[in-house]
């Protein structure tokens, strides 16, 4: 990609974002070779938008890397101004076609700098010692793009993120039994003839990320982390992957995610 094409790219992204505006038709010059581009397009398109919450992180295992088309597990920044905690506020204006997801959050209480070269990588001893609590969140999945573009594609446009509502912090998240876990999407709708329904969206178990191993998601994501951000820091979080799979906003609504002793987020959507 020759620089005319990046800046056009990256500048196309930035504006999509910031207008809740889907491209359509995507340029094909737009299109990432390879995942340093597509990882330099998505440091591009973030930087004017914030600093950097936290992280998803996505392909933890070979088949779903092969699935997606890419060498091991890749991830996307999530950015502080799109980070709000439980009870937020969203206007569906602000979204393209927004999707949720309930998932685990963990917070990071020091650094973890990537480690290069000859380096040996994280070890989960490391990676746990350096966890200084669990958050439940909803992530609220958005895509600029038409449907079916490439994963590379997707990692520049900020890997699918529109926002992220994150919960109370669990300090001894140790003794969570994540396989058994499970989490609840519900939601009151506000418009139309269904005002007032409760409506269940979704539910899931922590099952769903590795084998009910979320941790092992944060482990995989201090070794393979995006380059160019200077490392994972202390006060971001890790998000591993959903656990409900992803579910449509059903319009205006009062939504529930439900994770039984761990606590509740509400988000409301206008």
């Amino acid at each position: 990609m020759d620089s005319n094409a990046f800046s056009a790219a990256t500048q196309g992204l930035l504006n999509a974002r910031r207008d809740a505006r889907r491209i359509e038709p995507l340029p094909a010059a737009w299109a990432p070779e390879d995942l340093t581009t597509a990882y330099r397009m998505q440091r591009a398109v973030a930087r004017p938008l914030g600093a950097v919450r936290g992280w998803k992180i996505s392909a933890l295992t070979d088949a779903q890397a092969h699935a997606m088309q890419v060498p091991g597990p890749v991830a996307g920044a999530l950015l502080a101004p799109f980070v709000q905690q439980s009870a937020a506020r969203y206007s569906l204006s602000h979204f393209v076609a927004p999707l949720l997801e309930g998932e685990f959050a963990f917070e990071l209480a020091r650094d973890l700098p990537a480690r290069e070269g000859g380096e040996k990588p994280y070890t989960r001893d490391e990676v746990e010692a350096a966890i200084g609590g669990l958050h439940i969140g909803v992530e609220i999945c958005d895509s600029r793009l038409p449907p079916g573009q490439s994963t590379l594609m997707q990692l520049a446009d900020g890997f699918n993120n529109g926002a992220y509502a994150i919960g109370g912090a669990a300090l001894d998240w140790r003794d969570v039994d994540f396989s058994n876990q499970e989490i609840v999407l519900r939601a009151v709708t506000a418009t139309g003839d269904s005002a007032g329904q409760r409506i269940e969206l979704a539910r899931g178990t922590g099952r769903a990320i590795l084998h009910g191993d979320p941790i092992g998601a944060v482990v995989l994501m201090a070794n393979h982390q995006p380059p160019g951000y200077g490392g994972l820091r202390a006060g971001q979080f890790v998000t591993t992957g959903s656990c409900t799979g992803a579910v449509a906003v059903p319009g205006a609504c009062a939504l529930e995610a439900d994770f039984g002793a761990l606590g509740t987020v509400r988000v409301r959507f206008e």
